[in-house]
């Protein structure tokens, strides 16, 4: 993952915040594509997800989570760093057209007037390309996973994890991520367990 995020920023700004940011929330391609500069609130530190730009029947829509669902997702320091630093770019690339940052100005745009959300489709194809040329043999949906199984085997909480991936309950996170479950849980025991007193053995197996 460090070497693909490093060669993402190698880029530019924009492409190696989108890798990241999809990476750190789990979030699904057409979702991190929707956003709009109103969804990303800096200062509390938290993005909205409650839209989804998908392939219709006559081109590109926006429509709401594959679960109908909205969702809050806190960020981290590091994530609102490369945010801020995103937003000062778009702000000055507008600014060079006459124009000015709103809220409805996409985050995420291969247009220089950002009047248009990238097509997931050619972000999935651009992630391959990358990932292609570092050797390493994965594709764009599978931040999706690596957000999940960080999460869990650190001991993160089903019920925390299934709401940043957008899942209706633990059961959809459960199905497709039982076995780092299954680690978490594990480790988990080893916690409890050593922080469980001492006995002192007294060498007999019995009761009395």
């Amino acid at each position: 993952m460090a070497r693909i995020i490093e060669a993402a920023h190698e880029v530019s700004l924009e492409w190696g915040t989108y890798v990241w940011l999809s990476a750190v929330t789990g979030a699904r391609r057409g979702e991190v594509a929707a956003l709009q500069w109103e969804d990303v609130d800096l200062d509390a530190a938290v993005v909205t997800l409650d839209e989804n730009y998908v392939r219709g029947p006559d081109g590109m829509i926006l429509k709401d989570t594959k679960t109908h669902q909205g969702r809050r997702v806190s960020l981290d320091p590091e994530t609102v760093r490369l945010l801020e630093q995103l937003r000062a770019a778009t702000i000055r690339q507008l600014a060079s057209l006459g124009l000015a940052l709103s809220g409805e100005t996409w985050v995420f745009s291969a247009q220089p007037d950002f009047s248009k959300p990238r097509d997931p489709s050619s972000l999935t194809r651009r992630y391959g390309r990358l990932v292609g040329k570092l050797g390493v043999k994965t594709q764009l949906k599978e931040l999706r996973h690596y957000s999940a199984t960080q999460l869990l085997t650190a001991g993160v909480d089903l019920r925390t994890v299934a709401g940043r991936l957008g899942h209706g309950d633990g059961s959809t996170t459960l199905r497709h991520y039982a076995a780092w479950v299954g680690a978490a849980d594990k480790a988990a025991a080893e916690t409890i367990g050593s922080t469980m007193p001492k006995l002192r053995r007294s060498g007999s197996t019995s009761d009395n």
